[in-house]
């Protein structure tokens, strides 16, 4: 249950930090990222185990890609301008520093 609810959380972080990016810039990308290390580092937290962080991350990384190609209406969430490059290379900075810290 535990790698069950981890991968959720890291899903429902995800789809709220891909909406919230684009609300209002800056201060839109910076609560998603923000918000995204908080979730990840509090299942390492709640958890105590480092695997925990890296199957939510997977989970968080599994809706990442999936909103940033191509739907069935060819609509995308995360598109490859300024504030889409900043959102990934600024989102997976914060994955892996969250991943990094320790969990006790």
């Amino acid at each position: 249950m535990k790698y069950l609810f981890s991968f959720l959380i890291g899903a429902i972080t995800a789809v709220a930090a891909t909406f919230l990016h684009l609300f209002l810039p800056p201060f839109g990308i910076a609560l998603a990222i923000i918000g995204t290390f908080t979730s990840i580092w509090s299942v390492g937290r709640t958890y105590r185990k480092s695997r925990f962080k890296i199957i939510a991350a997977l989970g968080w990384s599994a809706i990442f890609f999936r909103a940033s190609t191509f739907g069935a209406g060819k609509e995308i969430f995360v598109q490859g301008d300024n504030l889409g490059n900043a959102y990934f290379f600024l989102s997976f900075l914060a994955l892996t520093i969250a991943i990094a810290l320790p969990t006790n």
